[in-house]
């Protein structure tokens, strides 16, 4: 997959842009394989010249910048223009910035100390930093996409079921949102019967 990856970066014309994204990125950066490590590494120092980007994401700083951290994570974190916080598990990131009491501010540890469960809240705080310049957003999406981009095991365990009855992605997607969101659905449906002509 990597060399697959690669290839596609770097061989195909620079007039496309291109993004790899990896979650779960952990698995990858904590990797003592040298050849996963050059891939990192080399990608995030590249990816530029080539209208690329790569797109780690992970559960915490510390997989990027934490004592542990391998050579390539730190890399693919010190060469990123573009390095987006969310809510981080608060005993983890305090130790962290106790450890590391430059790379956040006074302010920016209070803010991401305060962002919200995104499952409480429905919506995702995070910080956006860009060039050393910081900005605080909230990701706000629709009870369909949230049931669609939902990875608790209850909801993914809903979808497997109901797909293997043969409902459609669409109905499934529909009847999760409804059940577990039906105040904004019933919203949404109102408007929906106000804005047809």
């Amino acid at each position: 997959m990597m060399i697959f990856i690669e290839q596609r970066m770097y061989l195909s014309p620079r007039d496309i842009k291109k993004a790899a994204i990896i979650d779960e990125g952990w698995k990858l950066l904590d990797s003592d394989n040298s050849f996963v490590g050059n891939f990192i590494e080399g990608g995030y120092r590249t990816a530029r010249k080539y209208r690329g980007a790569y797109i780690t994401i992970s559960q915490g700083i510390e997989d990027f910048d934490g004592d542990a951290a391998s050579v390539a994570a730190k890399a693919a974190w010190s060469n990123s223009s573009f390095k987006i916080i969310l809510r981080q598990n608060l005993e983890a990131f305090r130790k962290y910035n106790q450890r590391n009491p430059d790379q956040f501010n006074v302010l920016e540890r209070t803010v991401i100390e305060g962002f919200p469960s995104a499952k409480d809240a429905h919506f995702s705080a995070f910080m956006l930093r860009v060039a050393g310049q910081v900005s605080y957003h909230r990701l706000l999406i629709d009870p369909i996409s949230r049931s669609l981009f939902s990875t608790d095991g209850k909801d993914y365990q809903f979808r497997e079921n109901e797909l293997a009855k043969g409902r459609s992605s669409q109905e499934i997607l529909y009847a999760l949102a409804q059940q577990k969101f039906p105040a904004e659905m019933e919203k949404l449906a109102s408007w929906q019967t106000t804005t047809r002509h």
